[in-house]
């Protein structure tokens, strides 16, 4: 949003990253198998340190520097912790109701002070805080606000997606690592695929309709995938169903991301980028410890009334798929119903002045 000021030429850009992303993810699960099948598993987590301190050597002279003089130092440290603490006891409590149960008083505790750190961050960054790290006036831009509803709704149904389907492939129909990082390749080049047209697109049909085309392509495919089956095979269970949650994720991905940025003026763009990322991986937690202890429950239910393994292993992958077709729905209805752009920010995602950014 900064380098590239005009519409176009930064939804071009935003195509290229998205392409990027799925290019990692294709290079992520390849190196993943061919790490996990020939050392061990601990490895996928080993080469992000290497890879990690590469970026940040390189990042100083490859990334432009975007520093404002006249802005103090401070920084929302209360705010930052409390938000973070916040998130993380929600998704512990979530993950531990497959031990404690929804209703139990531990979880209810768990929950009840995940909720009072959240609420306490909103106090911190509305009342308190000098430079608040998510100053909450942002919020008033429709935009900006159903941008990260999507995408907190894209991640939520996302990752558990990618996740089930990799348990499917290994748990079920017996692929080892490496042949299931193989068996993604479609869908990364349909994420590529998506990106790219999605940021041809973009000026010629607007942010809201590839927004709902894309959220709806998700919602399809992951409603497909809840067919899978304990007898079933990557031809017939998985393929059509990852090429269109991944073309609708490619579609979505770049309209969402400049439906956020162009919500704000250009001062806060950088606020605005790191909230929808933000958003995409709240999302992505909170959505990952539901979808997962609900299969588990599912599958532990019908293994104890008998059924089989593999019976009761693509039961419980079926309900999360349910589910994530449900979050997928609801973030085509955002966009539909609370995502709202005007003139030309509808057509090419430029950034809104400071008054459009207020109303």
């Amino acid at each position: 949003t900064t380098t590239f000021t005009d519409g176009a030429e930064r939804n071009r850009a935003l195509g290229a990253w998205g392409a990027k992303g799925g290019l990692g993810g294709a290079c992520g699960v390849l190196l993943g198998g061919v790490l996990t099948d020939a050392l061990s598993w601990q490895w996928i987590l080993f080469i992000n340190v290497p890879i990690g301190l590469a970026a940040a050597v390189l990042a100083p002279r490859f990334v432009e520097e975007g520093r404002s003089a006249g802005r103090t130092r401070q920084f929302d440290f209360a705010g930052a912790l409390s938000v973070t603490l916040g998130l993380v006891t929600i998704v512990y409590a979530v993950v531990r109701t497959e031990v404690n149960g929804w209703g139990s008083a531990q979880t209810l505790a768990v929950l009840g002070a995940g909720v009072a750190l959240i609420a306490l961050f909103l106090a911190i960054e509305g009342r308190f805080a000098a430079r608040p790290l998510m100053p909450l006036r942002i919020f008033r831009s429709r935009a900006l606000s159903g941008a990260n509803a999507v995408m907190f709704l894209l991640g939520a149904g996302m990752f558990g997606m990618w996740f089930f389907v990799s348990l499917y492939l290994q748990r079920v129909l017996g692929y080892s690592p490496l042949k299931t990082g193989l068996a993604f390749l479609p869908m990364t080049l349909m994420i590529i695929a998506g990106s790219t047209a999605a940021s041809r697109l973009t000026a010629r049909v607007g942010v809201k309709p590839l927004l709902i085309t894309g959220m709806t392509l998700q919602a399809a495919g992951l409603l497909l995938f809840t067919g899978v089956s304990a007898t079933g095979s990557y031809a017939s269970d998985v393929l059509v169903p990852s090429l269109l949650v991944a073309t609708g994720m490619g579609i979505a991905f770049v309209p969402v991301t400049i439906a956020a940025v162009a919500g704000v003026s250009a001062a806060e763009s950088g606020l605005a980028s790191g909230l929808v990322n933000t958003s995409r991986l709240m999302g992505g937690a909170l959505g990952l410890a539901i979808l997962a202890t609900i299969a588990t429950e599912r599958t532990a239910a019908l293994t104890r009334a008998g059924d089989g393994i593999h019976t009761a292993l693509t039961a419980g992958f079926s309900r999360a798929f349910e589910i994530g077709a449900g979050f997928a729905v609801a973030g085509a209805l955002v966009s539909l119903f609370v995502l709202q752009m005007e003139g030309r920010q509808a057509r090419e995602g430029v950034p809104a002045t400071a008054t459009e950014a207020a109303r």
